[in-house]
């Protein structure tokens, strides 16, 4: 306590050369903080599990060609074909047939499931066969499996993405409430199950699904769109770098049904990196870690400067206290101490401002300044960041002291006396 004490006290009786100083620290604590706030939230986003597994997935492409051979087949018939043929090869272990349902993609379907006459959340639909949340590996409930749900409109699975937006608008919302398609009041829609918590891309929020089944009997009914997809989980055990030729030499003369053929099957994590291209959050994490780095080295390089200079000019001091009997522990302990107590009290106020920063950003502005990720903003971020622009700048700060202090005391203090 009494080192702390002298230090404020030396600091104050230098008040004018380190109000610069602490204005300085002030202003660039928050820049620090903006930086790793946004750099530690991207990081956050980037490595946590997304709730599904694309791994050893593949999508196939098929193309028409030629006359068909049997006039009886429809479209839908020989999708169905197709998907029966692949679930039978031994390298696969689940496939499905969906409309603009996949994650990561641009072609999406959506429709509104109200639960009270004032109550309606927007979903994104999941038109699947049985098969889709074992291609991608989704936290499902065991006792209501989306294979065993009800293939008709009437049974739905909700994410808990959706779920949470319906008790956030209905606070007595549970597994048991009754929906209804909105625009349809005469049928209810039951809650079959729900499946975990997952995102939709890596840089999304929590998805808002709702989960249909189709069923692979009712082919007119169901299966006449253009747009399927057909997707498939390949073994572990049998997935490789070659996977992909082998499929398309040996496997795919398989499955051709009438005058649909297997084009291709491209791993998903392809699409996934497509996707992130196209929505420009590529672009978006390149361009702003370009801007955090660029400003890093700035603020490391003025920082270490200005503390460099400040103890450089204490040269006369240092030895004024090594000839009094100072020794050179002591005079480090003492220098840093003041440098650190200076950040401190420069980073107090600093804190304050960046709080109501983020206060006001996600209860008013919502202007993507500090919102362009999907990490909830909480006490206990802001202190993440803080505590990691704090430690940043400490480093800075002893740095900076660090190489000037080491020389001004290896320097004989006659010698110093003398210069001065």
């Amino acid at each position: 306590m009494k080192f702390v004490l002298h230090n404020l006290r030396m600091i104050f009786s230098r008040f004018r050369s380190n109000g610069w100083v602490l204005a300085e620290l002030f202003l660039v604590f928050i820049v620090l903080w903006f930086l790793c706030d946004s750099l530690g939230c991207m990081k956050y986003t980037f490595y946590k599990p997304l709730g599904y597994n694309i791994n050893h997935v593949y999508q196939l492409s098929m193309i028409m060609g030629g006359e068909s051979k049997d006039s009886t087949l429809s479209r839908a018939d020989k999708y169905v074909s197709i998907l029966k043929k692949l679930r039978e090869e031994p390298t696969v272990e689940a496939a499905c047939f969906c409309y603009w349902s996949l994650p990561m993609s641009g072609s999406s379907s959506y429709s509104s499931l109200a639960a009270a006459d004032s109550v309606g959340v927007d979903v994104r639909m999941i038109e699947s066969t049985k098969g889709y949340t074992r291609v991608f590996r989704m936290n499902e409930d065991k006792n209501h499996q989306f294979d065993k749900m009800p293939a008709n409109d009437n049974s739905v699975i909700l994410s808990e993405g959706a779920f949470d937006l319906f008790r956030e608008e209905m606070p007595k919302f549970s597994r048991d409430t009754p929906l209804r398609w909105v625009g349809d009041s005469l049928y209810s829609v039951r809650q079959y199950g729900i499946i975990g918590r997952f995102r939709g891309w890596r840089y999304g929020a929590d998805a808002a699904w709702c989960f249909t089944r189709l069923d692979e009997n009712k082919k007119d009914k169901d299966l006449l769109n253009d747009q399927g997809q057909i997707v498939f989980r390949v073994k572990e055990h049998a997935d490789g770098a070659d996977y992909r030729s082998h499929f398309l030499k040996d496997i795919a003369p398989r499955l051709d049904t009438d005058n649909m053929f297997v084009a291709d099957a491209a791993p998903f994590s392809n699409q996934q990196l497509q996707y992130e291209v196209m929505r420009g959050d590529v672009d978006k994490v390149n361009s702003q870690t370009i801007i955090a780095v660029f400003l890093l080295a700035n603020v490391f390089l003025g920082l270490i400067g200005t503390f460099w200079l400040r103890t450089r000019k204490r040269r006369g001091e240092v030895a004024l206290r090594l000839s009094m009997g100072c020794t050179r522990t002591g005079i480090f302990r003492m220098l840093t101490g003041e440098g650190l107590l200076l950040l401190t009290l420069a980073a107090v106020p600093a804190m304050v401002i960046c709080y109501n920063i983020g206060i006001s950003e996600f209860s008013i502005g919502r202007t993507e300044l500090i919102t362009t990720w999907p990490v909830k903003w909480s006490f206990v971020r802001f202190l993440l960041g803080s505590a990691e622009a704090w430690l940043l700048m400490a480093s800075m700060v002893v740095i900076g002291i660090c190489f000037p202090a080491h020389r001004a005391m290896n320097i004989q203090p006659a010698e110093a006396l003398h210069e001065e």
